[in-house]
This record gives structure tokens, sequence and C-alpha cells, in this order.
């Protein structure tokens, strides 16, 4: 299953650390002295019998196999887009993503770390931070790497700045300075506090006028004009329908009558 062979380069003594992986496939090592080759072997050995093995030829970059892993998550085709345009420019992109996967060392990640933040808002990177430490997660389960490189690394401060709601005045200025048309649309966004998409999505037969309510059950993704449920269950729910923006949705039907759902 394992052995050193001991071979002449050039003149040279050449020892060469022979073994076969669990699938019986033969790989081979050389070292300049026999003491490191029994050493590596031995190691090798053990990893085996433990089930702790890890090819060292091993080829796969950091960038490959987080395509690998993202292609393999289950996705709403929207995140899936998402998650890979990020793996693309922020992984693949970079110095870090053609390194092999099994000799990426901590301060590398570090650096790597160091370079998104100077592009990168604190918040978004600790996202990309989030899934680099996926992809070796997974990494390690699959028996790519021993450990996670993606440790002890050091963020920049992530203070959110604090949302400050517009005053009416505000919100009055913004309805006068858009096209009538549009104009609905910021005072059922200021009355209702609804994400963009979610708004964009709202339809005629969602607002109960009779029981005072709105019900939020569709978004609309960025860059798409279809419907789609929203990502959580807990996203779905029913929120009051103040005067004002009942005032405004029913006006505005009137003027522009809904042409379909």
């Amino acid at each position: 299953m394992a052995s050193v062979e001991k071979r002449n380069r050039d003149g040279k003594a050449v020892y060469l650390a022979r073994w076969r992986d669990e699938e019986g496939r033969q790989w081979a090592k050389s070292f300049g002295k026999k003491g490191d080759a029994d050493r590596f072997l031995a190691g090798i050995v053990s990893d085996l019998a433990s089930g702790r093995y890890i090819n060292p030829h091993d080829r796969t970059t950091v960038g490959e196999y987080a395509r690998t892993w993202a292609a393999g998550r289950v996705h709403r085709p929207t995140t899936a887009r998402r998650v890979a345009g990020m793996i693309d420019v922020h992984v693949v992109g970079t110095s870090l993503g053609g390194r092999r996967l099994a000799t990426v060392r901590p301060s590398e990640v570090q650096a790597w770390v160091s370079d998104r933040s100077r592009t990168l808002a604190p918040s978004t990177l600790r996202n990309f931070v989030s899934l680099l430490r996926s992809v070796y997660s997974a990494a390690v389960l699959d028996r790519l790497v021993a450990v996670s490189p993606v440790v002890r690394l050091t963020l920049p401060s992530a203070r959110r700045e604090r949302v400050v709601p517009l005053t009416v005045d505000q919100v009055r200025a913004l309805v006068e300075a858009i096209p009538v048309r549009n104009r609905p649309m910021v005072i059922v966004q200021a009355g209702l506090g609804l994400r963009i998409g979610e708004l964009l999505a709202l339809r005629q037969q969602d607002v109960d006028v009779a029981r005072h309510v709105v019900r939020i059950e569709w978004q609309l993704a960025p860059a798409s004009k279809v419907r789609s449920a929203p990502k959580t269950p807990r996203s779905r729910r029913t929120v009051p329908l103040p005067d004002v923006v009942a005032q405004a949705v029913a006006e505005h039907s009137e003027v522009f009558p809904a042409r379909g759902g």
C-alpha cells in the first residue's frame, strides 16, 4: 500500500514515497532525504487509516471550488445569480481565486480581506467573508483541505448609520417633484414602509380598504419584471392601511385603472 523507494537522479539519491489512496489510485512524492520521505509517508498512512486523508496533489483552486459549491446550493434563481456574481468578481477575479484550495494560509485570507475592504462597505465585506467561510467548511467536509484558513480575521468596523425617516414635509416635497403617475408610490412607501421590491409588486387586490390592511405577498427582484414569492415566510405579512395611503391609492386607481394582475 505504501513504500519508500530509493532512486538516482543526476547522480543524486532521491527517495520516492509511494502510496495508494482510498480509491486505489497511486500517488508519489519525492524527497532528498529518506527520513523526510518516511515521516511524510507515515502521516499519509495514518490519515488514510483514520479517514482524515487529504490528497496533497489536488490542484483544485479556490475559485473553481467556490463555483462548484455555489452550483450545488439550493438557491432561488435570483439568489443564485447574485452569489455567482459575487464569486466571479470577489473570489475568482482576485489573486486568492487562483490559489490551490489546500495551500491557502490564514495570512493570505487576511490579505484578501484587506484588499476587498478598499472597495466594499464593511457590512458587504462581512457577507463575502461569510461566503468564503462556508466554501471552506464544505471543502473540509469534502476532505479537500484539513482545516479552514478563514479564521481569526480582522474586519473593518461595521457600524450602521442610523436610519432617519423623512418628515411629512419632505415626503410632500418629494411627491411634488416627481411625475403624477408615480406620486402614490412615494406615499405608499412612506406610509407602509415596504421594501422597494415589495412596493413594485403591489397589486390593487392586495389593498383591502374595507379592513384597512394591505397584504404583502409578492416582490420584484432586482432587474426582474416577474413577481416572485418573498425570500422567507415571515416576509409575507399584513400591514395596517393608513387613511392617507388608502386615499392616494383610490385616487390613482380612478385616474390610472389597473390593466391586469
